[in-house]
């Protein structure tokens, strides 16, 4: 499959899954990519972000449209929800399979999902010059990531916290189990216990602050912490030399200091989530152990002890088609898809897009081009799938799935 053939293929998912109309709730004109028209038939707010970066390759017009889309579903106060239910009609169906997290507007979850938000305008904004693109994201930027900081940091550490697994967007990560008194490995047992969390939430949906102060799934989450770095970044780079610029860069580097100082364990030779007010270290390495790596002022030594120790590691990541979202040596490590059991050992191409970028940005170039190819090679045999199996590369989950496509961008 070469270059135009990968194009062709993508062009057809992105084309296919295209949603364009007027919402019947709000009357605004929507344009955007759904990241599967089967499991996934809304707009998310991650997977619209590498929509739109994918969409750089093949139709710059719709990389806007898809995130003017999905910042017009931004709130007044900042907050920017990780789903907008634009088509209501095929709401009950969803519904009826999925629990999703509300609080008084039908047409929004009240969760969010990892910022990158302000990467993917910069990125877009760099590709097509369009002055009036930025002029009105920034404004929308600003305030959301001053919402992630005013909301979701209550203790002021410069790291933001989660308030339910699909926030982090890793969902069943072994690395939650503990938190969420998981017993019963199972998706099924997953949903249970995410149930019980859900049904604690119900009275306090919509006030996070008072969700984080319940203590009952608090996690300042690596992976998270990691894009929202990143995200501010490019944010301050956006926003030219200006106040808010310096605003941006400073916070920045409170997430990277607090992550070296609170989430790195020098033992281990990895990063850890904090779980809990108390800020327990979740010692369970899984792939977010790895993502500081995206951040290109991480201190070289830290560097090479993710990619010696674990990246490169033929006992840990570097599995025949890598990177596994769990290691190979975790003894919860299920390369497999288990009826929807996420995210314990497949191989997703966001994350490898991500850590691809990374490795190169640090010097790693065959590292990175491995990845590539690989990633390449598993589109190759199975399509663009929702993740893939890391040592026999069969694809799994939603089939035609949207973010695969970023493997243009790789």
């Amino acid at each position: 499959m070469d270059r135009t053939e990968l194009e062709e293929g993508a062009r057809k998912i992105l084309l296919t899954n295209l949603r364009q109309g007027v919402a019947d709730w709000n009357g605004q004109e929507y344009s955007f990519v759904c990241p599967s028209i089967t499991g996934y038939p809304f707009q998310w707010f991650w997977d619209s972000c590498f929509h739109a970066i994918a969409l750089l390759h093949l139709d710059p017009d719709q990389a806007k449209a898809e995130l003017r889309t999905l910042m017009s579903g931004a709130l007044p106060n900042g907050f920017m929800p990780h789903i907008i239910f634009w088509e209501m009609e095929k709401q009950p169906d969803f519904l009826s399979r999925n629990i999703v997290g509300q609080a008084g507007d039908p047409h929004y979850s009240s969760t969010m999902q990892p910022p990158i938000i302000a990467y993917a305008v910069e990125r877009v904004y760099r590709a097509t010059g369009d002055e009036e693109f930025r002029e009105a994201a920034l404004p929308v930027l600003v305030n959301f990531y001053r919402w992630l900081r005013n909301t979701r940091d209550p203790d002021n550490d410069a790291l933001i916290a989660v308030i339910q697994p699909e926030e982090a967007g890793t969902d069943c990560s072994p690395k939650y189990d503990e938190a969420l008194g998981l017993t019963e490995l199972s998706n099924q047992g997953f949903i249970a216990a995410l149930k019980e969390i859900y049904k604690a939430y119900e009275p306090l949906r919509g006030d996070d602050q008072k969700i984080l102060a319940a203590d009952l799934f608090h996690f300042e989450d690596v992976l998270v912490n990691s894009i929202y770095a990143m995200g501010m970044r490019s944010l301050a780079r956006l926003l030219g030399d200006s106040p808010e610029a310096d605003e941006f860069n400073r916070e920045a580097d409170r997430t990277r200091d607090a992550l070296l100082e609170k989430c790195w364990d020098e033992e281990a030779g990895a990063f850890f989530d904090l779980s809990g007010i108390a800020e327990k270290p979740v010692r369970v390495v899984t792939i977010s152990s790895l993502m500081p790596l995206i951040l290109d002022d991480l201190p070289r030594p830290i560097v090479e002890r993710l990619v010696n120790d674990w990246v490169s590691s033929p006992d840990h990541f570097w599995t025949p088609y890598p990177l596994p979202s769990v290691p190979a040596s975790d003894p919860k490590f299920m390369p497999g898809n288990p009826r929807g059991f996420i995210w314990r050992g497949p191989s997703w191409i966001n994350t490898n897009w991500f850590l691809s970028h990374a490795l190169r940005g640090h010097g790693y170039t065959e590292l990175a081009d491995t990845i590539v190819a690989k990633s390449h090679e598993c589109i190759e045999i199975s399509g663009f799938r929702e993740y893939y199996h890391p040592f026999t590369a069969e694809g799994l989950g939603a089939r035609d799935f949207g973010w695969s496509t970023l493997i243009l961008d790789m």
